[in-house]
């Protein structure tokens, strides 16, 4: 049997290439309309060529970590682009929404996962991530129709 597919990931969304400096895990200021036409094409072409997964930058727009930014994850990656793929966090992503990393822990699953993240990568404290996550469900923090819907990409 010969495999004849691959599942690609399109990274960093998004603003990777716009840092002010051109520093690594820093801050893209720029205009929503800038950011489009500027950083949002190749994420565009992806999805229209069918990309699976698509990874979450370390990066900042405009002050707001990309991991925990909803209208950019959900509202215009799945939403307006109809990405159906799953989207996946850098390694300790959510971690650094806060400085210093891993500062609100709970906070940082609870904005990942509500931006639209579908799996996280939890290298060392996995077992603090799912009783974390499970709390926020069980408590209604994290709705359910989010948990399905990452599991459903």
């Amino acid at each position: 049997m010969t495999k004849t597919k691959v599942a690609a990931c399109a990274k960093h969304f998004v603003g990777d290439g716009g840092t002010t400096k051109g520093i690594n895990e820093n801050n893209t200021v720029i205009s929503y309309k800038g950011l489009l036409g500027i950083h949002m094409p190749a994420y565009y072409d992806s999805v229209i060529k069918g990309v699976s997964t698509v990874m979450i930058s370390y990066t900042s727009w405009n002050g707001k970590k990309m991991h925990a930014n909803r209208d950019l994850v959900t509202g215009y990656l799945k939403n307006k682009l109809r990405f159906r793929g799953f989207v996946i966090s850098d390694w300790q992503g959510i971690d650094r929404i806060t400085s210093p990393p891993h500062a609100n822990y709970s906070y940082s699953v609870q904005a990942g996962v509500s931006a639209g993240i579908d799996m996280i990568m939890v290298p060392y404290n996995f077992t603090e991530f799912i009783d974390d996550l499970t709390f926020q469900v069980k408590n209604n923090i994290i709705p359910i129709s989010r948990i399905d819907d990452a599991v459903a990409r």
